[in-house]
């Protein structure tokens, strides 16, 4: 199976020659060993809106106000805690934005994205995010979508970061700074309190 066959096809089983062909000759073993943080991040999927439903302004009632602020203020604390302890805070978080409506028990519903105008077919744009796992959105709760979307991104890029060990520490904390300001970006556009 070639990789573009993988990619059209992420579920395929994968043969013993293509395993040793991807370097992943003793990955039997090791998904022993995997912890179930592994598992759930490499199943995970990243929802985003599309660009026209980002939101101008955000008009938020006010639980929606309450929650988010409370979400993006655990956000910045999880953000704080070594990654190995700030992951089951991340989790929480996204099953309490569940809770806050942003997204139906089935999950957000993907929608296509308008190619008109752009160098690519509907299948293309359809094809690179199912290879790189992403959702795309238009949701009914939009603000409540971007915090999950940041939320999601963090969780992923935390679970690496607990993962490997040998990553250098300047540059993880540069990302995590990042992350921190991204967070208080989004509370400042949303209308929200200052995140403490």
């Amino acid at each position: 199976m070639t990789r573009h066959q993988r990619a059209l096809e992420p579920h395929a089983p994968v043969t013993a020659a293509e395993r040793r062909e991807l370097g992943q000759l003793g990955a039997s073993a090791q998904n022993t060993d995997r912890t179930e943080s592994t598992a759930a991040a490499e199943e995970a999927w990243l929802d985003l809106l599309l660009p026209n439903a980002l939101p101008a302004e955000a008009v938020l009632e006010a639980e929606q106000r309450e929650g988010l602020h409370t979400v993006l203020c655990g956000l910045v604390k999880a953000l704080a805690l070594n990654p190995r302890d700030g992951l089951p805070l991340l989790s929480e978080l996204l099953q309490r934005l569940d809770a806050l409506g942003s997204q139906d028990e089935s999950g957000p519903e993907p929608v296509a994205v308008d190619t008109t105008g752009l160098p690519l077919t509907a299948f293309q744009a359809s094809d690179y995010d199912r290879y790189f796992r992403v959702n795309r959105v238009a949701p009914a709760l939009p603000a409540t979508m971007m915090v999950r979307s940041l939320v999601q991104a963090i969780h992923a890029v935390t679970d690496l970061f607990a993962r490997s060990a040998d990553l250098p520490e300047r540059q993880v904390r540069g990302q995590i700074e990042g992350f921190v300001a991204q967070a208080h970006l989004l509370a400042r556009a949303l209308g929200l309190e200052r995140l403490r």
